[in-house]
């Protein structure tokens, strides 16, 4: 049997969905008979099993309690909405006030561009009737006679011919005589002619008024919302759970967008078998006040397994501090396991880093003879400056058991530093090690 719902209205946006049903495990209950068979291209026979019980000799009967088995499961699914929203200004104002700005602009540029051109050519043309007029009164004309000359191999003969040039240039000829031209004893004769060339002006100018009444189009601002409304986030849960005679599985997971926001997820199962139940919740919160902060919290808890994990970062102002705490513990049959680190720095009067391990363990395992008890610690500090360089680490451990019936032991240590600035480097190592093993050495 299933069901399936969903629904929206002006505070939130849900859907569920729900599932049961039931399994019938009385298959499991019949007694099965096996008869004895020979393995193939071998000589061994497996022998006859008669009136076995899968129910009762594989312990399914001591967690099940009976063949007749059910389950539930539901999944939910939640958005709470938000009433706030963040106002955002709307940038067609400023575009329309820039592009009337620029055809404001555009305008005036064209009617001084125009107004200069015109003035210059006008001025230009004045000027240049008045150095004309002033040269033709104040200067004579300018003649170039060229003599006579005969053209050799045809033997014609041409006149002397005159140029004259204007008074106020010597490039541009006035009026130009050209010779005439005679065969002797042919009777052939060209006469001279006279060319008159204009003189030279400069038109007036008139700019069409049509060139004036150039323009860009004008925008007109829209009947628009000036301001932009964007919802807030939300609030967002989801829900799972399972449960059936032999576990029961619950997941929840939420999103909250409040004074900070925070996601926050807890999913746990209990059984009628120890080695499946669990829990395993966390946390993360983003914190706005004063500064910026992450902080993450995480922890598992099991019967065999159990962990705990805490980091945070903040940024204020100028400064960045960190932390980060891990710590497991393990305990199976064979082994015991304890393990724990820290890591933590920060910018506040200079930048510094600190961690710290440590590991202690015991494993007792009496079919291999074997057993080792031990510790190791581990340190390390680093600090800079723009000045100097320093870096400290240390190391030690431990370890003592036995072995096939034998004892042994050990230890190590060691230290090593480093230092440097600007007149040299300074570092050291040391190291020391023990060792020892019954009868042997």
């Amino acid at each position: 049997h299933q069901n399936f719902s969903a629904g929206n209205n002006e505070n939130s946006i849900e859907a569920h969905i729900g599932i049961n049903g039931e399994a019938n495990l009385d298959f499991l209950n019949s007694p099965l008979t096996i008869p004895e068979m020979t393995v193939p291209y071998t000589t061994l026979t497996t022998p006859q099993v008669k009136d076995f019980s899968l129910w009762e000799k594989t312990g399914l009967k001591n967690f099940l309690k009976t063949t007749k088995q059910s389950f539930d499961l539901g999944v939910k699914a939640q958005y709470k909405k938000n009433k706030d929203k963040y106002s955002i200004q709307n940038p067609l104002d400023v575009f329309y006030v820039f592009i009337n700005s620029f055809n404001r602009h555009f305008e005036k540029a064209r009617d001084e561009s125009l107004d200069f051109f015109t003035r210059s050519y006008n001025e230009a043309n004045i000027k240049f009737d008045k150095d004309k007029v002033e040269n033709s009164l104040n200067e004579q004309p300018r003649i170039f006679q060229i003599p006579g000359y005969t053209i050799p191999v045809i033997n014609i003969e041409a006149s002397p011919f005159t140029v004259e040039m204007s008074t106020f240039s010597y490039v541009i000829p006035k009026e130009i005589s050209t010779p005439n031209f005679t065969i002797p004893g042919s009777g052939f004769y060209v006469p001279s002619y006279k060319l008159v060339l204009p003189l030279l002006e400069l038109p007036a100018l008139h700019v069409p008024r049509n060139l004036l009444e150039l323009s860009l189009p004008v925008f007109k601002v829209l009947s628009i919302p000036h301001n932009i409304l964007i919802p807030a986030m939300g609030n967002i849960t989801y829900d799972f759970a399972f449960k059936s005679s032999v576990i029961t599985l619950n997941t929840n997971f939420g999103l909250y967008n409040q004074s900070d926001i925070v996601a926050h997820f807890l999913t746990s199962s209990s059984s009628v078998i120890d080695a499946l139940q669990y829990k395993f919740e966390g946390t993360s919160s983003l914190t706005k006040k004063r500064g910026l902060k992450l902080a993450t919290a995480l922890s598992l808890s099991n019967k065999f397994v159990e962990g705990k994990h805490e980091s945070a970062i903040s940024l204020i102002k100028k400064t960045m501090e960190a932390s980060v705490t891990t710590i497991a513990k393990v305990q199976i049959p064979i082994l015991r396991m304890n393990f724990k680190q820290e890591l933590s720095g920060n910018t506040k009067s200079k930048p510094t880093v600190s961690s710290s391990i440590e590991l202690k363990y015991d494993l007792n395992s009496p079919t291999l003879y074997s057993t080792a008890i031990g510790a190791v610690d581990h340190k390390l500090k680093l600090e800079s400056l723009t000045s100097y360089f320093s870096i400290e680490s240390s190391t030690k451990g431990n370890i003592k058991g036995l072995v096939l019936s034998r004892e042994y032991s050990g230890t190590i240590a060691s230290e090593a530093n480093t230092y440097l600035n600007s007149e040299g480097t300074r570092s050291s190592v040391k190291l020391q090690g023990a060792s020892k093993v019954d009868d042997i050495w």
